[in-house]
């Protein structure tokens, strides 16, 4: 009988060791998703939080937000979208910009024109050739820099990435070329900025930037 009792006592620790699940919790919560707070900047689960535009904001920040909202103040991480009518004037000083810059250089290449023939035209090619690489050069610097051109600049309007993020060079360069689908159809890839929730013209739709007043 004592070989017996003492069997059943070592392995009585074993039994109590058994039952151990550290990882339930883990495999409960692994599939809610998160946001940062705009306000106090904590992370919280998308169900302790309400959702305003592209802003995220936890229960214990929702009076502060709310009575930003009331006074008419633009809280954090809230995009502030720009509209039609304000997206034109700034293309409207950019172009009376570049114009500007263009008519200098065709007064520096207009006495080359003089030979006609064969020379005038390839000083027109040239001439189309400067003015497009002075367009790209102007957007996409300044954008992929400053996140504006200086007529955005002008208005108070930059663009970002739906996280309000700058855009860099690339992007900068692929949307002023997406610039021309806009141009398309009597212009109604830049009206759609009119009409869109988010005031998107085509060429933002397809790169995924905003336009935003700062």
């Amino acid at each position: 009988m004592l070989p017996a009792m003492s069997t059943s006592v070592a392995a009585a620790p074993v039994l109590a060791q058994a039952p151990m699940m550290p990882a339930a919790p883990a495999m409960l919560f692994s599939g809610m998703s998160s946001h940062r707070c705009a306000e106090c900047g904590g992370t919280f689960p998308d169900s302790d939080m309400i959702a305003f535009e592209s802003a995220w904001v936890c229960a214990g920040c929702k009076p502060i937000f709310i009575q930003k909202l009331k006074e008419g103040i633009a809280p954090l991480g809230v995009l502030n979208y720009a509209g039609f009518w304000i997206r034109t004037g700034a293309y409207v000083i950019d172009w009376i910009i570049l114009q500007i810059v263009n008519f200098f250089i065709s007064m520096a290449t207009i006495s080359f024109i003089r030979g006609g023939g064969r020379v005038a035209g390839m000083v027109m090619l040239t001439q189309f050739l400067i003015g497009l690489t002075l367009q790209v050069t102007y957007n996409v610097l300044f954008v992929g820099r400053f996140g504006a051109t200086p007529g955005k600049m002008a208005l108070n309007l930059k663009i970002v990435r739906p996280n309000g993020e700058p855009i860099g060079y690339a992007r900068a360069l692929g949307r002023f070329f997406a610039g021309f689908l806009s141009g398309l159809l009597l212009f109604v890839g830049f009206m759609m900025a009119g009409w869109d929730e988010e005031k998107r013209a085509l060429h933002d739709r397809i790169c995924d930037t905003r336009v935003i007043r700062r």
